[in-house]
């Protein structure tokens, strides 16, 4: 199983960061479940998905 760090964020998203690759992945690129060895905490910044572009743009009628 490939190593992970699960990241929590400002605005309650996790992320999963891989640490290491196992070798099954390195030898076909299929993932393979997550092995979460670290937990981190940036709970001063938001993650990549909330830009302050983004959150000031209106959203779309449909």
């Amino acid at each position: 199983m490939c190593d992970y760090t699960q990241v929590h964020y400002k605005c309650s998203h996790l992320r999963y960061i891989v640490r290491a690759w196992c070798t099954k992945y390195q030898e076909t690129h299929k993932r393979c479940p997550a092995n979460v060895v670290a937990i981190e905490y940036r709970l001063d910044e938001n993650c990549g998905s909330l830009s302050q572009d983004t959150a000031q743009m209106p959203l779309c009628r449909v």
